[in-house]
């Protein structure tokens, strides 16, 4: 008998893997959010034109935002962890298709703060905290590689959505492009979420693996042996190293996905041509999610974060030195490559330190770094061009958070749950 494919218990003997279909659903749900989100640089200046706001107006949207994440994703971990990740999706998948089609209604600053900011950061835990989440626990000795395709979404959004909106906002207006997103959103990651999203049966995963190849990574063969719940998780100097470097790392994304677009405008590229900085740094970054997760599985998580951060640091030196379309669409290239791996890593190491038992509501709670990050860092960059008629003291601060970054990523321990230290013990 033919094997039922959407069987969360199916196996590789009698069809395909489950995990794998949740891998493809979640490739899609990133896909589709984070590309919305990423556009928000592409509204910026349409947006100023009508309204007159400042840049650091507009970009305290985006702390809003990034605000109201970081107080809902640990929620949101928890309730999958508790309820499913099934409704909780698609719950998610609601508010932010309504956040965005609100959006297109704006009429006054406060209810773009609302919409845009309050609204949408409700359901933004839909993109990589909760989908990503899932993906680790239907894996073990492949985890790098399923999350590396799951997160390449992650660039093809990037690469794809910002230039239909762009499209979109030349031939109808920014409110029709904010509109189409919200529909988007609900029309493919609501169903998507219902259909393809399962949590796995322990059973059904342990067994699998067993059938697969062993790998060189030293730390798959301890993974989920062990679990933290969050409170433990919270106690140990691990988390907050981790908590420290999501946040630095996405400082800067937040920053370069914001006002890559507004800065190569500046120095005279075409709206297309800026948009399409967005569209490179998507693609590199597909190539740079799947090779991080394959060297991940081989040599370990924190050494190929550790390139990532010193290439990002070092590529936002450049960026505040060119002026050139070339210039921009190398660093879109190399800041793509080097940054792709951050949504992998960041999972995979949290699974590795806290087991799996908990894994939605710690990478949740880690992910309030990621909120605040995404948020701080276009405000700052927003005040300071407001103030300096520059970029380039928010480039140069945002190359030292890196290298913070960094320095937190070497000091890391790697090691599963039972051997972390305690915060007591460091500081007590």
């Amino acid at each position: 008998m033919e094997a039922d494919f959407l069987n969360p218990e199916c196996s590789d003997s009698e069809g395909i893997f489950f995990g794998w279909w949740v891998v493809g659903a979640s490739f899609l749900i990133n896909a589709v959010t984070i590309g919305a989100f990423y556009s928000f640089g592409v509204f910026f200046l349409p947006v100023r034109a009508e309204f007159g706001w400042s840049r650091t107006l507009l970009s305290g949207v985006a702390l809003a935002g990034g605000l109201t994440y970081a107080a809902t994703v640990p929620l949101a971990g928890w309730l999958a962890d508790r309820y499913g990740f099934r409704p909780v999706t698609a719950v998610a998948a609601a508010i932010l298709g309504l956040g965005f089609f609100l959006c297109s209604q704006v009429r006054d600053v406060w209810q773009l703060f609302l919409f845009a900011g309050i609204v949408c950061g409700l359901g933004a835990p839909i993109g990589i905290a909760l989908p990503l989440s899932l993906v680790a626990q239907w894996f073990r000795k492949r985890q790098g590689l399923a999350l590396g395709i799951a997160s390449t979404g992650i660039g093809v959004g990037a690469a794809t959505v910002p230039l239909l909106a762009t499209g979109l906002i030349s031939a109808f207006g920014w409110r029709v492009s904010y509109a189409f997103l919200g529909l988007l959103i609900w029309i493919t990651c609501f169903p998507v979420a219902l259909i393809a999203l399962r949590d796995p049966e322990p059973d059904v995963v342990t067994a699998r693996e067993k059938r697969q190849p062993a790998l060189k990574d030293p730390f798959n063969s301890r993974l989920a042996e062990t679990s933290l719940s969050l409170s433990q998780a919270l106690q140990t100097a691990s988390f907050w190293t981790l908590f420290s470097i999501f946040g630095l790392s996405i400082f800067c994304l937040g920053l370069a996905m914001t006002h890559l677009v507004p800065y190569a405008r500046d120095t005279g590229l075409s709206a297309v041509t800026a948009a399409g900085l967005l569209s490179a740094l998507g693609i590199f970054s597909i190539a740079g999610r799947l090779l991080s997760g394959l060297i991940s599985d081989r040599i370990g998580a924190r050494p190929v974060l550790a390139a990532g951060l010193l290439v990002q640091g070092a590529m936002m030196l450049w960026l505040a030195k060119t002026d050139s379309t070339w210039g921009f669409y190398l660093f879109a290239a190399i800041i793509g490559l080097s940054y792709g791996g951050t949504v992998v890593l960041i999972p995979k190491l949290t699974s590795h330190i806290f087991g799996l038992g908990s894994m939605g509501a710690i990478f949740g709670a880690l992910s309030v770094a990621d909120g605040l990050g995404y948020g701080t860092g276009p405000l700052m960059a927003g005040y300071i061009f407001d103030q300096t008629g520059s970029y380039q003291i928010s480039f140069f601060i945002v190359a030292a958070a890196l290298a913070v970054a960094l320095a937190a990523t070497l000091a890391l321990k790697e090691e599963p749950a039972p051997d972390q230290p305690k915060i007591s013990k460091i500081f007590g």
